[in-house]
């Protein structure tokens, strides 16, 4: 490019380059045979200026040139017609462009200036192809449907199943029905016409597997409205080995071994009486007191509870042995909170904190109110929520290696029980406890980072093992891309576009060791796809603040001239031999 010149053939510059050197060459050889010498440099520039002027011709030339006001109108999924032709009577001339995940528009967005998506808005793995283009979200209003949902994706048999979430403008006396995969009702709710429900269905699994429940909508006679799959896993259950030390005896110690022992899980608990001198308990397991932490000892159990108080008055040494077992072996420590702990320095808490005044917090699936203390984890690296009913700001947990360290702000949890609400308990403490505990009997850990998997979409996944050498294959043994963490080099990211629908399985090459996760049909949730495609635009557009962008683009030049010139040219060398052979 010269100036802002360039050529729409690039690729064939140098062989028209070489050829027109040949053919000039040839003819000025050619030129100088002859007798008639006298027009022989007239006619080397006339032959020069003809070649040039053909291989321009080819070449096509263009020029780069600048436009501000290219702007498109970008049509997703439920835009609203009455916009569309709004804004098109408003933006004359403004191009239309049909978005399609599946159909990159990259070519057609590199020469706007500026673009207005319309409808539910763009999938957030698209959302880099805007980067750099100043764009307004005009967005759907809700969605009539589910448009918050939350359920128990994997729990142990015998443990309760719960769907939750809000169901937006349903119909007169419709039901929102729970069923199995036998399309047998489990639990209902009735709907109310133009409010925004918040329903919380439950049922208790009595078969271990993966299946695939219902939650359906029917009308007031009982005609099924729309159906959407709840994939589950439902696993043995195993009981845990809990170890939980306290400086002195609690109501929160209390009341948790007490739920731990009925639930099943062997736990052993030691209460310091003076220097020296401990309380044991034992439930569910034999006599074996505990009084040195080694590494022999920890690796005896699965989880290990205690208040902030114990575990921070222990020596180096012994923290040092905790936190191996944690890192190696994948050992779960919960941590008991207090006003010691949220006032403690962080490299020691591993948690840091920040104080929010709020003394109560409501678990909304249960419309239960609760006791906090007045803190909220602080963001930090490594350190991931704990969704407790909704509530992603009372409990987090801290990867270490294979393991976690785990805390929560909850204050006398215990009240719950008090107050009746013993599911609500039950819920919290079992959510928190299944995060953390050892994985038995597994090489590998594998979590799924896309809330809804689809068809022939990115599914993104997390694969967690401390494994040597790691593979992982599709179903169709075909090797997926893993890229593995600087800072943990024991965690893995992959992505793979799922072929089929329903189950689908990823798995670690040559081992049986493999995740199972369920893809979903194309309009199966689509209330609450919307919903949350519409969330992320929103925050991804939120602060579009730029002017319009300037664009260069290379617009064709004219070529007559060179066929002028290439005319002339041959005509001059056509009769340029006549009018020697006259004269």
């Amino acid at each position: 490019m010269i100036d802002g010149f360039s050529f729409l053939q690039k690729e064939l510059i140098i062989p028209i380059l070489l050829c027109g050197l040949v053919v000039f060459n040839i003819y000025v050889w050619k030129e100088w045979q002859t007798k008639q010498r006298g027009r022989f440099v007239v006619n080397s520039i006339v032959a020069l200026i003809t070649i040039l002027a053909l291989g321009i011709l080819i070449l096509e030339p263009t020029k780069e040139v600048e436009i501000n006001d290219s702007q498109a109108l970008v049509l997703t999924d439920n835009y609203n017609a009455v916009v569309k032709d709004s804004l098109l009577n408003y933006y004359k001339g403004i191009k239309v462009l049909d978005y399609n995940p599946v159909k990159l528009i990259r070519k057609e967005l590199d020469s706007l200036t500026n673009v207005i998506v319309l409808g539910d808005g763009i999938e957030p793995y698209d959302f880099y192809l805007f980067d750099s283009i100043p764009t307004t979200y005009i967005p759907n209003a809700a969605p009539m449907g589910v448009t918050r949902l939350n359920y128990t994706e994997q729990l142990v048999l015998g443990c309760e199943l719960k769907v939750s979430g809000s169901y937006s403008t349903p119909i007169e006396k419709s039901f929102l029905v729970l069923q199995d995969s036998r399309s047998n009702g489990l639990d209902s709710i009735q709907l109310i016409e133009n409010k925004n429900v918040d329903f919380n269905l439950t049922t208790r699994p009595k078969v271990a597997g993966a299946y695939v429940y219902q939650l359906a909508v029917k009308d007031s006679v009982g005609v099924i409205l729309e159906t959407n799959p709840i994939p589950i896993k439902v696993l043995k259950k195993e009981p845990l080995r809990v170890l939980i030390l306290n400086t002195f005896p609690t109501f929160e110690t209390k009341y948790l071994k007490n739920f731990l022992a009925e639930s099943g899980h062997e736990v052993i608990v030691r209460s310091q009486l003076t220097k020296g001198k401990y309380k044991f308990e034992y439930f569910n397991t034999p006599t074996q007191p505990v009084y040195q932490f080694t590494d022999v000892v920890l690796q005896n159990f699965d989880i290990v509870i205690t208040d902030s108080e114990t575990y921070m008055s222990l020596g180096k040494s012994a923290k040092s042995r905790f936190e191996k077992s944690i890192a190696e072996h994948g050992l779960g420590l919960f941590i008991q909170p207090s006003d010691f702990l949220f006032n403690t320095r962080s490299s020691d808490a591993y948690f840091k904190f920040k104080s929010d005044r709020i003394n109560t917090v409501i678990l909304p699936i249960y419309a239960a109110e609760t006791e906090k203390y007045p803190y909220q984890f602080d963001e930090q690296l490594l350190v991931e929520p704990i969704d407790l009913d909704g509530v992603s700001n009372l409990a987090a947990y801290r990867q270490m290696g294979n393991g976690k360290i785990a805390t929560t702000s909850l204050l006398s949890s215990y009240q719950l029980l008090l107050n009746g609400k013993s599911e609500v308990y039950h819920g919290v403490w079992t959510t928190i406890l299944d995060k953390i505990a050892k994985k038995k009997g597994q090489a590998v850990s594998w979590e799924s980072n896309t809330k809804i998997p689809r068809k022939d979409e990115p599914f993104h996944f997390e694969v967690r093992t401390n494994l040597e050498e790691l593979g992982v294959i599709n179903e169709d043994s075909i090797s997926v891309s893993l890229v593995q963490k600087a800072l943990l080099p024991s965690h893995y990211s992959g992505t793979v576009y799922p072929k089929k629908i329903g189950w689908n399985t990823l798995q670690v090459e040559n081992d049986s060791t493999d995740f199972s996760y369920y893809v979903f049909e194309k309009n199966d949730w689509k209330a609450l796809t919307s919903t949350m495609i519409i969330a992320a635009n929103k925050k991804q557009f939120a602060n579009e603040t730029q002017k319009n962008r300037t664009v260069f683009v290379d617009r064709p030049v004219s070529q007559l001239l060179f066929y002028i010139l290439f005319l002339l040219g041959v005509g001059w060398l056509w009769l340029s031999p006549k009018l020697a052979a006259e004269g």
